[in-house]
């Protein structure tokens, strides 16, 4: 990533109009990893010679206030690629967020009214997530309409749906419980009167599937926003799956496996996220930044 480091570092000394004598000041007496930082290294740093480690490049960078994130949309930089076993997680195919066949549905509290016409998946999913299917049984309830409404209300679920005409690509379900529910719901110990007492500003997938790079890009950088966005620094992300594929795309993102479950022979994994372990993934940052700039295209 030299070139993203080198000009945002640049810019931002700019803009502060500052010399880089005085940024050096700045960041060896802000952080223990940086006290030995001297002109001549900053220097080559700006120039684009050297660049320091990734850790340490996301440490300067909120040092210094700067979102990486704005930086690369403003600069429009396209960023190298990562190293992956297989080139892409997904299928690269003709499906393309700019085509107006590819449609999204992000359904929470506030779009409610969106509901209805995601009905039809939502059966589809039931049928074919294990987890999912438990949870809207635990609900009590006598339609899956009024079941997810009840999670929304109580548990602040959000579901987000990519469909490319009518057929379903790609799509998450998301809680925001604490980490015992999983387990509770397994064990069948789960009051759904009492189902607010796990409301927790951690969120737990409990249901992912992407098909494409495109409908991939578009729902983990959501999921990742959102986490992102949470104001206490402590939050974890939880994602449960029974997918390699997607086993190994969080291990890109640094997670940590918690537990391991086999549900007819498939093997369900819990893997743990923090912020720390998001702010030092470059695949995240690959996702945040697709995200965003889609968001930005609309």
């Amino acid at each position: 990533m030299k070139y993203l480091f080198e000009q945002i570092l640049k810019k931002y000394r700019e803009k502060s109009g500052v010399t880089q004598e005085i940024m050096v000041d700045l960041l060896s007496h802000n952080s223990s990893k940086l006290k030995k930082l001297d002109n001549v290294t900053f220097s080559r740093w700006e120039r684009g010679i050297t660049i320091p480690p990734f850790k340490k490049q996301i440490e300067i960078y909120q040092l210094l206030g700067v979102d990486p994130i704005d930086e690369i949309i403003d600069l429009n930089i396209e960023l190298p690629k990562v190293d992956n076993d297989n080139d892409n997680y997904y299928a690269s195919d003709y499906y393309t967020y700019g085509n107006s066949d590819f449609v999204t549905h992000v359904l929470n509290r506030n779009t409610l009214p969106g509901l209805d016409s995601v009905l039809e998946e939502m059966e589809l999913l039931i049928d074919s997530d294990y987890y999912f299917k438990q949870l809207i049984k635990f609900t009590g309830k006598s339609s899956i309409k009024k079941s997810i409404e009840s999670l929304m209300a109580k548990l602040n679920a959000e579901i987000i749906i990519c469909k490319y005409k009518s057929r379903l690509i790609a799509h998450s379900i998301t809680l925001y419980v604490s980490s015992d529910f999983l387990k509770d719901l397994m064990c069948n110990e789960i009051d759904y009167t009492k189902i607010k007492d796990y409301a927790s500003n951690n969120p737990l997938i409990i249901s992912f599937y992407a098909s494409t790079n495109d409908s991939l890009k578009y729902i983990l950088g959501r999921i990742l926003t959102n986490f992102l966005d949470i104001p206490n620094i402590d939050s974890k992300l939880y994602f449960i799956s029974g997918e390699k594929n997607i086993h190994k795309l969080f291990v890109k993102l640094n997670s940590k496996i918690k537990f391991n479950e086999f549900i007819d022979d498939k093997n369900y994994k819990l893997s743990e996220v923090t912020k720390l372990n998001i702010n030092h993934s470059k695949d995240a940052l690959h996702f945040l930044v697709d995200f965003r700039r889609m968001e930005y295209e609309k």
